[in-house]
């Protein structure tokens, strides 16, 4: 396994603090690794998820090599060259599991938002603290919803 960081790399560097997993406890399970704590009905806490993680790559002796940064890929006649800082490895069969939300995705309305107003994707935000004093509008999924019944009322 390569890791462009270190062991739950994402979970320690690119969440918020008060970001807890979206399924209860109970729920997560690794092969051979599953949640044994007080709180089966909770929700884990970014700390208690980099545990988890850290926890299942010691106990399953999962062969990561962390600071590996990937910088192509492509294919052979028997399987795939990985490119990476430190040379090249070879394979037969590739997973790319570096998830489908590394890069924010914000849409061109963000031009017309007033240059007063800050706006942070979710890799620029940590904390309330770092957010200025007053009201907070979060954006999600519903991006055209919003362009189409919200945004025109506020611009008019």
């Amino acid at each position: 396994m390569l890791e462009r960081g270190e062991v739950a790399n994402s979970w320690r560097r690119e969440r918020w603090s008060s970001l807890r997993l979206l399924t209860p406890n109970w729920q997560s399970r690794l092969p051979g690794h599953r949640y044994e704590g007080s709180d089966p009905d909770g929700y884990m806490t970014m700390d208690d998820v980099v545990a988890f993680i850290e926890n299942f790559a010691a106990i399953s002796r999962s062969p990561v090599q962390t600071g590996v940064n990937v910088t192509s890929v492509r294919r052979s006649d028997d399987g795939y060259v990985v490119r990476t800082a430190g040379g090249e490895i070879r394979c037969q069969t590739l997973v790319i599991a570096s998830g489908a939300c590394n890069l924010p995705t914000v849409p061109a309305l963000k031009d017309a938002v007033p240059p007063d107003i800050v706006q942070v994707t979710p890799f620029g935000y940590k904390d309330p603290t770092h957010l200025p004093e007053g009201g907070v509008l979060v954006v999600g999924a519903e991006i055209r919803m919003l362009e189409l019944e919200v945004w025109p009322a506020l611009r008019g």
